[in-house]
């Protein structure tokens, strides 16, 4: 399957030591989706990662495998 293209990841907010990024992803012939992802604040700090799509909420395996968590995390997940 090939890399999705994705839009400018948008930083939602913080709160209670968690951030939130927004990121519209299209796979090649499918629908844009709207997409967020909510890790830990603090970019040095180890904690989950939920992936939000529509209903759908997503734990991360393993998050630390991507990096510290924030814009290029989420790069680095669709890559």
């Amino acid at each position: 399957m090939s890399a999705p293209t994705l839009g400018p990841i948008t930083n939602v907010g913080i709160m209670a030591d968690r951030v939130q990024y927004s990121v519209v992803v299209t796979y090649p012939g499918e629908k844009s989706k709207d997409v967020d992802f909510n890790g830990p604040a603090n970019s040095e700090g180890v904690g989950p990662v939920v992936m939000i799509s529509g209903y759908s909420q997503i734990l991360i395996d393993d998050p630390s495998r991507f990096g510290p968590f924030g814009p290029e995390w989420i790069r680095r997940f669709f890559a």
